[in-house]
């Protein structure tokens, strides 16, 4: 059975003017909280053996890449509300932290939406 597939995004969409290293060095925290994050998560739906598979967006917070990877959620790290491009996107299906979500690797946002798709 095929995983269903998050994917945590942590840099803002390309737009014209932003650099391609924005955000490299560990976003809004640094140290790579985005890791953390995903572990955290991860580490859950393992234990709950849910069908999830978190992964770490690799497309630059390309919507059309992550779209053709059949993501089923986005799980955005604080300050990308309006610095994300979600064209084509279910508005549903993203995800926006809160900063002490994203600090403290609190999951129940996701996992409530997780348990929204599992139940449509």
């Amino acid at each position: 059975m095929v995983s269903k597939r998050i994917y945590f995004i942590y840099r803002p969409s390309p737009t014209f003017g932003r650099s391609p290293i924005q955000g490299a060095g560990g976003g809004l925290f640094g140290f790579y909280k985005e890791d953390k994050y995903i572990t955290a998560l991860q580490d859950y739906l393992n234990k709950k053996n849910l069908n999830w598979l978190v992964e770490r967006d690799d497309t630059e917070s390309d919507i059309e890449k992550l779209i053709e990877q059949n993501a089923q959620l986005l799980v955005c790290a604080p300050g990308l509300r309006f610095q994300f491009y979600r064209n084509g996107f279910d508005k549903k299906n993203i995800i926006y932290l809160s900063t002490m979500e994203y600090v403290s690797n609190n999951i129940n946002p996701v996992v409530k939406r997780i348990r929204e798709i599992s139940n449509e």
